[in-house]
């Protein structure tokens, strides 16, 4: 086992362990804050609570799953081929960050109903 993998694999349960403390820090502490897009645009997410609740699970998954990566690098049980591994649990953790702020956004609706796109009158059915 070389230096430079163990060093990688402290550095991958090291991002683990950070997601987990912001996991604690968003779902436990309310700290919604923390999610960027949130602190720029409070106002498009009316459902704060449920968005941090979201978001705490994420990032524990991931967090988890990085922990479960570095430390099986650290112990010398994978070596370089868990760069696949560290790779679709990164993209798993982006995915679900952005479901969760699609699905507590708030979807804006039209300022008039009838202002929308006008339509030509059905025609008779022909028999």
């Amino acid at each position: 086992m070389g230096d430079d993998l163990y060093y990688g694999g402290v550095a991958i349960a090291g991002g683990g362990v950070l997601q987990l403390v912001f996991a604690w820090l968003i779902g436990v502490q309310g700290r919604v804050e923390l999610i960027s897009n949130y602190r720029a645009h409070p106002e498009r997410y009316p459902d704060r609570e449920g968005l941090g609740r979201w978001m705490a699970v994420t990032l524990v998954l991931g967090g988890l799953a990085f922990c479960a990566i570095g430390g099986a690098v650290m112990t010398g049980a994978i070596g370089k081929e868990m760069g696949p591994a560290s790779v679709v649990a990164s993209l798993g953790l982006v995915l679900g960050a952005f479901l969760g702020l699609a699905r507590y956004r708030r979807k804006p609706r039209p300022a008039d109903p009838g202002a929308g796109p006008r339509r030509s009158p059905r025609s008779p059915t022909r028999r």
